[in-house]
């Protein structure tokens, strides 16, 4: 291919634009909000690159004698480059125009889904042509210099973008640093309900449930609704949801260091894993999870089943996905709170 350096570069933003993507849609701390920056300039070198070069990378793609040789490559390019482009499409009306919805789901979720669905497809792109991938174009100086500028062509246009939002009064200026977008703060249990892939299970009868405390604890406890909702701390803290919308509310129930404390943890303890009565958990370490709350209430009311009745694990700076709800039991391990998937896998 006449320029190489054009495939080189797209590949290098488009891995840029996976990790920064994964540290954002892992993080709910403004200490992180630079990867998201860096996504966000990331996207937009991106378009530079396509308006830039696109005229050098499209033609092969329409020859057909070379559709006649390399079928199945070519349609995997072009699906790559559909998915691309959805992809960039949907997170900027997101970030700009406001929250929509298809089919369900989210803008910012069809953005993530088509973000997921190139990596396979990337890295079978990138075996495939590894022989055009050449170790030299990797290392050229004129390369570095290339991405460099479309990097601050990327951070023009974002800054560009986010003028024009805010000086056309476009939604997308009232968003978080996250890129969500407010759902009824302050409101009881009259916000979105939502579940880490659809978990939803039966209601729990609080008559007969306990909170389990096991592991690596000096007491093993059992304890009965009834005295969980004898305690009555209160936080105010931000439900930030990786759909796209974020709340903040009122919890009350019981600080999950209080009973970390009584039930004594060992010496050698680490982490401690919160787990549903459905299965899904989610581990922190010991100093993180002492500053959490395990809420039986939410605006004065009590939670309702689909927000997590009986308790549901507050974790502020956390995103939703690791706000354990219908919580039943506390693990407490000697091993670190990193021996886990970096996403919950059910």
């Amino acid at each position: 291919m006449r320029y190489p350096w054009a495939n080189v570069l797209l590949l290098l933003l488009m891995a840029l634009e996976l990790v920064t993507g994964y540290l954002g849609l892992t993080s709910g701390t403004p200490q992180w909000v630079a990867a998201l920056h860096l996504h966000r300039i990331g996207g937009f070198a991106i378009v530079a690159l396509l308006l830039w070069k696109g005229r050098n990378i499209l033609p092969p793609l329409t020859r057909l004698r070379r559709w006649r040789r390399l079928l199945v490559p070519h349609l995997a390019s072009l699906l790559l480059f559909a998915l691309l482009l959805s992809s960039l499409a949907l997170g900027m009306a997101w970030s700009h125009t406001g929250p929509y919805y298809f089919m369900g789901f989210s803008g910012v979720s069809w953005h993530i889904y088509l973000a997921v669905a190139m990596i396979p497809i990337v890295l079978w792109h990138t075996i495939f042509h590894r022989s055009t991938l050449r170790p030299q174009f990797w290392a050229e100086r004129r390369s570095f210099l290339r991405l460099g500028g479309l990097l601050v062509a990327g951070l023009v246009l974002w800054r560009a973008g986010e003028l024009g939002t805010k000086v056309l009064g476009l939604a997308g200026s009232q968003r978080r640093f996250t890129g969500s977008y407010t759902a009824s703060s302050f409101s009881g249990n009259n916000f979105p309900e939502t579940s880490w892939i659809n978990d939803n299970p039966q209601p729990v009868d609080e008559k007969t449930w306990r909170l389990k405390v096991t592991g690596r604890v000096e007491r093993e406890l059992e304890i009965p609704y009834e005295d969980v909702t004898r305690h009555h701390t209160k936080v105010t803290a931000t439900l930030d949801c990786t759909g796209g919308w974020y709340t903040e509310q009122e919890w009350e129930g019981v600080p999950l260091g209080e009973v970390l404390e009584a039930a004594a943890s060992m010496e050698d303890a680490a982490s401690v894993t919160v787990r549903s009565v459905t299965g899904y958990y989610r581990r922190f370490s010991l100093k993180e999870a002492r500053s959490y709350l395990l809420a039986s209430r939410v605006g004065e009311e009590r939670l309702s089943h689909s927000h997590g009745f009986p308790l549901r694990l507050v974790a502020p700076g956390k995103r939703g996905f690791e706000w354990v709800k219908w919580v039943t039991a506390l693990e407490v391990n000697d091993t670190s709170k990193w021996w886990q998937p970096p996403l919950p896998l059910q």
